[in-house]
């Protein structure tokens, strides 16, 4: 499902179970997540057309934009633009971009999405959703709970072997 959209994100509707709405004055951009799909659709709440699209992407692939749109997906991030300002996001339309997230290490997270506009400025949305690499924290604290678990199971058997020793010799 590719393409421009003529539904209103503005409208209130839920197009997904998991998403969240992140405004500006000139745009909005509704993301949804939906298994390991992240979908960005992008409301033209200016007067000039929306012609560039850039958002974090981490383990990204399977990239959509919408017909008419080029992309670049090297680095980490998600970049599209469109060859002309008529296929561009015109002022009260929607476009729709996405991407599926492999499980090898990306999370939820939050990024700077910037959207380009025909006059050549840029809209700024900070803190939208988007795929980042797990921090290395997390990879940490879940090894040393595994570790913790390894180590408290492995003195509940030495306690219960004692017992049973000492009970032993007593009887």
């Amino acid at each position: 499902m590719c393409g421009i959209a003529f539904e209103s994100q503005a409208e209130g509707k839920d197009l997904f179970d998991n998403q969240q709405a992140f405004r500006s004055e000139q745009a909005l951009i509704t993301v949804g997540i939906r298994s390991n799909v992240y979908t960005y659709q992008v409301h033209n709440l200016g007067g000039a057309p929306i012609v560039g699209f850039e958002v974090p992407q981490f383990a990204a692939y399977n990239f959509q934009t919408p017909d008419g749109w080029e992309m670049d997906i090297s680095g980490r991030a998600f970049r599209a633009w469109s060859g002309s300002p008529d296929a561009g996001i015109a002022p009260g339309r929607t476009a729709e971009f996405s991407m599926r997230v492999s499980s090898k290490g990306a999370v939820l997270g939050q990024g700077r999405a910037e959207l380009k506009i025909a006059s050549g400025r840029t809209i700024e949305l900070p803190d939208v959703w988007c795929p980042i690499a797990e921090p290395r924290s997390h990879i940490a604290l879940v090894a040393g709970v595994i570790l913790a678990i390894v180590l408290f199971h492995s003195l509940i058997l030495i306690l219960r072997k004692r017992r049973g020793r000492e009970s032993g010799v007593t009887a």
